[in-house]
């Protein structure tokens, strides 16, 4: 029997990304439960999981994938490493137009590539099957070594300095042992009255997986959580004495954020603002931004919204001497997005930068003629620092995926290939064109050659984002049904099977909203509908 080979590529984007998107354990389990399956990987001397770990369990370790059916990684290819014909399953970060990655698009078709999108891969809930908590987790705990430096800076010693950024951990378990320590240390000894007490963390994106992430990492410094209506009182009691040996957290939800511009007393609801966002003004930067020490900001967010925090507000609160913001800790990253001076993306190397939010200039280093600058950390690929816990969900993940790979045909139409539903609609390219779903891409690409103004392109894109997302929400996967039934015979008879799964999988429609956010000052009609305001046909 004839070996059907699939391959897992040594990531090369960042010498700083060490995750695989699948474990040892997890090939071994693809390759007893299919014989016919054999698992090739590419040597790295960097990646969290060793070459030896993966020959114990069977695979075969080389450099040559090309009699692959399918390649399989987490970030972007080089565009001279694409194999004519091949399978490949990744994050391209093309699916909205980006431009940067648009020669990488054109190579996969040029190439009859088949490319399926990891973002489009949905579980019966309707929930992304990458859906981690680890960017929220690891940019917790790379800020709060980093804010520990920033005090330090200004002649305040913490025990926020016993924390260390979060890829020199192994795994989550050694990291929250340092938070620990950390916060036992601030309830023993205290923080220093310098700082500014309370200190408050505000966590915009609370019930998100990025934001839940977010709040168990900082719930291991023995915090005390606070709602937004206990904010003013306890800034007003500034000089209680147990704000020395307590770190207050508050996270926020969309109520808490944004109100109807028409009506004030209207029942929030979620289907309304993320179907008339328009409708809807910001109220967080007025109401609760002032009594915040740090922000973190985990919150979805698309450019066809406003935004939550702008240059200029930020500016008057200051001005005005009505802030109290040190730090930023941004976890969903979007360059000038809901929060407006986020100017530029950082690294692992160099974390944060310094916004001066009077002259609304950027530093590199700390400035130490201008203490009050605000510390803004925009890592944007924090997953990435926590490669242990994220490899393995991603092989669980992936583990009763990887198999449809290898017993599917490429040369055949989409719907013939024995692709099921929620993997067709993942798929991107295919006999060197866009599948239907993913024509729009063209139109993107057509905007971005004559749009100069990139906050409108932005918007656009947004637009056709959301017009295949109501797409996508028709496809799903039983994980527990495919394991059970589909995966567990002989490799013998899995070719029919995996060809016929297309047919008797039932659609499913997501019913989850997407937290969204909106700002003030949108100077077009709100009357119009969005395809007028954006002047799409």
């Amino acid at each position: 029997m004839d070996k059907l080979y699939i391959g897992i590529r040594a990531e090369d984007k960042s010498y700083m990304e060490r995750r695989t998107p699948i474990p040892p354990h997890d090939c071994k389990y693809i390759m007893e439960k299919h014989n016919q399956i054999q698992i090739i990987v590419q040597p790295s001397t960097k990646r969290i999981f060793t070459d030896d770990q993966y020959l114990e369990v069977g695979c075969l370790v080389q450099d040559d994938l090309s009699i692959c059916r399918a390649i399989i990684c987490i970030k972007e290819i080089p565009i001279e490493k694409y194999i004519e014909g091949m399978t490949y399953l990744n994050w391209s970060h093309t699916l909205e137009g980006e431009p940067y990655n648009m020669p990488a698009l054109d190579v996969m078709l040029k190439k009859n590539i088949r490319h399926l999108e990891y973002e489009r891969i949905y579980d019966d809930n309707g929930v992304n099957i990458t859906s981690f908590p680890y960017a929220g987790i690891a940019g917790i705990i790379t800020f709060l070594n980093e804010y520990g430096k920033y005090l330090l800076k200004r002649d305040m010693n913490t025990p926020f300095l016993q924390i260390g950024p979060t890829f020199q951990y192994y795994n989550k378990k050694d990291a929250y042992e340092a938070l620990q320590k950390a916060g036992q240390a601030i309830q023993e000894r205290g923080l220093p009255p310098k700082l500014g007490l309370p200190l408050i963390i505000g966590v915009m994106g609370s019930t998100g997986s990025c934001g839940k992430g977010s709040l168990e990492a900082l719930s291991q410094l023995q915090i005390t959580l606070v709602n937004p209506e206990d904010l003013k009182e306890l800034v007003r009691n500034s000089n209680d004495k147990k704000h020395r040996n307590t770190v207050y957290v508050c996270p926020f939800k969309t109520t808490d954020l944004v109100r109807h511009k028409h009506d004030v007393h209207k029942e929030f609801t979620s289907q309304d603002y993320y179907e008339n966002p328009l409708d809807y003004e910001p109220i967080f930067h007025q109401k609760y931004l002032p009594y915040l020490t740090i922000l973190v900001n985990d919150i979805y967010w698309e450019y066809k919204f406003p935004r939550y925090v702008t240059d200029s507000q930020i500016k008057e609160l200051f001005e005005s001497g009505n802030s109290r913001l040190q730090a930023v800790c941004d976890v969903t990253c979007d360059l000038e997005g809901s929060i407006q001076f986020l100017k530029k993306f950082t690294n692992p190397d160099h974390p944060v930068y310094y916004y001066n939010p009077i002259s609304q200039q950027v530093h590199d280093e700390f400035d130490f003629e201008s203490q009050k600058d605000i510390m803004y950390m925009s890592i944007d690929f924090l997953p990435s620092q926590m490669p242990y816990e994220a490899s393995m969900d991603f092989g669980k993940a992936l583990r009763n995926i990887v198999p449809y790979l290898a017993y599917s045909d490429p040369t055949k139409p989409l719907e013939e290939s024995g692709l099921p539903e929620f993997l067709q609609n993942a798929t991107v390219t295919l006999h060197g064109q866009l599948t239907q779903k993913f024509e729009y891409i063209n139109e993107l690409r057509k905007l971005n050659e004559t749009e100069t103004d990139h906050q409108k392109f932005r918007m656009i894109t947004s637009y056709y984002s959301n017009k295949i997302n109501t797409i996508k929400d028709n496809t799903s996967i039983d994980n527990k049904s495919l394991s059970q039934q589909q995966l567990s015979t002989d490799s013998d008879a899995q070719d029919d099977r995996f060809q016929s799964e297309d047919q008797s999988r039932k659609l499913h429609t997501s019913s989850s909203i997407s937290e969204t956010n909106i700002d003030e000052g949108r100077s077009v009609n709100n009357q119009r509908t969005l395809e007028e305001q954006i002047q799409i046909s």
